[in-house]
């Protein structure tokens, strides 16, 4: 007996909103010559549309229809495996480098109440750390 490997194709099954025969045949063309996909068959009833492929990736899949039809798109089997990002916390440090400045203003305050006045509309910014002022009247 010779060892034959039997190759099974991956069915990915989509659930898509289509409305009429045009819907259809966009998803089927924005699917058909994707890679890794062999054959794909829409349903308008059921809003349902079946991929097959070995080589198939069920997310590449999805990302396309959502990137050529419509966003609205939900992949029903295979259930995706969730993996932790750990590339998305790397990038949250780059994103939230604190920039520390030193910002010095000579002013003339001529009184205890214009100080006041500037005292509360540092206050009010975004951003600010800590402040400070040298009066001298």
């Amino acid at each position: 007996m010779g060892n034959k490997e039997q190759i099974v194709e991956e069915e990915i099954v989509l659930k898509i909103y289509m409305h009429c025969e045009g819907c259809v045949s966009k998803v089927i063309n924005c699917l058909t010559g994707f890679e890794g996909i062999e054959e794909v068959k829409a349903d308008m009833k059921s809003n349902r549309v079946v991929v097959k492929g070995q080589k198939a990736d069920p997310l590449k899949v999805l990302e396309r229809v959502k990137k050529k039809y419509s966003t609205n798109v939900e992949l029903i089997s295979p259930k995706p495996k969730i993996v932790p990002n750990d590339h998305k916390v790397q990038e949250l440090p780059k994103k939230q480098e604190i920039i520390i400045e030193v910002v010095s203003l000579k002013m003339n305050i001529h009184c205890e109440g214009c100080a006041n006045d500037i005292k509360k509309s540092i206050e009010k910014m975004k951003g600010k750390l800590l402040f400070s002022f040298n009066l001298q009247f």
